[in-house]
């Protein structure tokens, strides 16, 4: 479980640097009266997000674990564990990031709101964890298949954690790390996110369940 949570934060940290293409502007509109505790309230607030919304994954999964058929359990394994490689594979940049209907729609939204909150750093974070991502998407369906509220949550935590030294530096590694040093980082990201989608098949299959 320790070894799970560690590749999580890593995944977390490596994928970070496709976050900062995304959202990596989004701290610099933050008007605070000191920097660090202002990105620090901001990186708290995603990561407040990002384990709420683990918290719902989990409950997600322990409602569809106490269905009795094991076939609705083994399927949504299968299904959860080809998403994962799906948006592995996008991140990576193997598969074209296309945008999702309606989401496209709930970035632009949120976008707007965030300049609203210029000095409330943790409400600016709060409503950046909502911005759509693969690499978060990703992690919500491990999240799904963990089962429980609590082990969804710390999956979302640890992968918030490990988004944090990137974004807290976003504006000097920007300038620091090369377009292809970033997008290799990237890719090591997507290629654990494809090894949980292939473990999450494996399991639905009944191979390595234990493990």
């Amino acid at each position: 479980m320790i070894l799970e949570y560690l590749m999580i934060t890593l995944a977390g940290f490596l994928g970070s640097y496709h976050c900062i293409g995304m959202c990596g502007a989004i701290p610099s509109i933050i008007s605070y009266k000191n920097f660090w505790i202002g990105n620090i309230l901001y990186n708290m607030g995603r990561i407040f997000t990002y384990s709420f919304l683990g918290f719902l994954a989990g409950m997600l999964g322990m409602y569809f674990h106490k269905f009795e058929f094991q076939l609705i359990q083994k399927g949504l394994s299968i299904f959860v564990g080809v998403m994962m490689i799906l948006f592995g594979l996008q991140i990576t940049g193997n598969v074209k990031e296309k945008g999702v209907p309606f989401l496209d729609v709930v970035f632009e939204a949120i976008s707007d709101l965030l300049s609203n909150f210029r000095q409330s750093p943790f409400i600016l974070g709060m409503f950046n964890g909502f911005l759509p991502c693969p690499l978060v998407y990703a992690f919500l369906m491990k999240a799904v298949l963990d089962k429980n509220p609590l082990d969804g949550m710390l999956t979302m935590l640890f992968f918030g954690i490990g988004t944090v030294p990137a974004m807290l530096f976003s504006s000097k590694i920007i300038n620091m790390i090369s377009p292809t040093s970033r997008k290799s980082l990237v890719k090591i990201a997507g290629i654990i996110v494809i090894i949980f989608g292939m473990l999450t098949i494996l399991r639905g299959f009944g191979i390595g369940h234990h493990h």
